[in-house]
């Protein structure tokens, strides 16, 4: 029986359900390195599992911020993550055993991660650092799907919000603006002689090209007029041709009798 305990076995043994969660929030740690805001997409079940694991942790890396107890909170952390730190690194070509070392500590070493990047966001904080997103039920099995995420950054900086200038600095700011105010305004008296010339420009190439266009159609009328009435002389003349050949017909038949 249970008898009170919260334990989630999510159909695993200890020691898989404790790997997996520990291997579930060493990439949920990773995920947040350099600032960024990490997440991680599970079933709602394993979410709620790694979420307290995940606050755990970040419960030691608040604790661990001093020079007495950091040493001892990052071995707990270790333990707990399953992530001991590494110090060999070998040559691979170029890349210097140092480098390498550097390398792994800025996105592999978890430890280094949580203690110097995730838990200085939230020391102003008193719990829930992290939240799940539901998702609904994923395709196939119909398992609730969830997001597990770091909770943001300006929803961490409510109590600890930067404080105003001081009166000093604003004045010392005012006097600085007050020498350069002038400029300002100079220029922008500039762009409104510029639209202006734009607008004129404007004017007269509308004026211009309306000019054209009835020139061109001046133009075309006077040259329809003058096919048409072409057309109508070249017609008169045929007629008039037409008529005279009758005549000259019959004088021919009357010279041949």
């Amino acid at each position: 029986m249970r008898h009170r305990r919260r334990t989630a076995k999510l159909g695993r043994t200890s020691e898989h359900r404790n790997s997996m969660l520990a291997n579930m929030v060493c990439s949920f740690i990773k995920q947040a390195s350099h600032g960024r805001q990490g997440r991680i997409q599970t079933t709602l079940a394993k979410a709620k599992a790694a979420r307290v694991v995940a606050e755990k942790m970040v419960t030691f890396g608040k604790k661990g911020q001093g020079k007495d107890t950091t040493v001892h909170y990052r071995r707990l952390a270790a333990a707990r993550l399953r992530s001991p730190s590494r110090t060999q690194f070998s040559r691979q070509g170029t890349v210097t055993g140092r480098q390498r070392r550097e390398i792994w500590r800025e996105n592999e070493d978890v430890v280094h991660i949580l203690f110097d990047d995730i838990a200085p966001r939230y020391l102003d904080r008193a719990g829930g650092y992290t939240r799940i997103i539901k998702l609904g039920r994923r395709k196939g099995d119909a398992a609730e799907m969830a997001i597990l995420e770091w909770v943001e950054a300006a929803d961490v900086a409510e109590a600890g919000q930067e404080p105003a200038p001081a009166a000093t600095e604003v004045k010392t700011a005012e006097k600085s603006d007050e020498g350069t105010s002038e400029a300002p305004a100079e220029e922008t008296k500039e762009p409104e002689k510029v639209a202006e010339s734009y607008d004129e420009t404007e004017s007269k190439e509308a004026t211009e090209s309306k000019e054209a266009t009835e020139s061109k159609e001046a133009t075309e009328s006077k040259e329809a007029t003058e096919s048409k009435e072409a057309t109508e002389s070249e017609e008169a003349s045929s007629e008039e041709e037409t008529t005279a050949d009758p005549e000259a017909s019959d004088e021919d038949k009357k010279k041949e009798e």
